[in-house]
């Protein structure tokens, strides 16, 4: 075979593989020091949702979906 058939075939090495910083979630080991007790608070909505098949709020006249949503 070529040496371009051979490229072919190998894998692509351009792309970032599965070891690049940031790609794995934190592995929680016997020696891990930090701190696991954190809690968020949900995050509360000032105003109701505004339904998908409501009247657009802008006033139009059509429906959320089709208009501003």
């Amino acid at each position: 075979m070529s040496e371009a058939a051979n490229k072919d075939q190998a894998p692509n090495q351009d792309h970032a593989s599965d070891t690049s910083p940031g790609s794995h979630e934190h592995v929680h080991g016997p020696d891990c020091t930090h701190d696991h007790d954190h809690t968020h608070a949900p995050i509360r909505r000032e105003t109701a949702k505004i339904g998908r098949n409501e009247p657009c709020s802008c006033g139009s006249g059509k429906k959320f979906k089709k208009c501003c949503g």
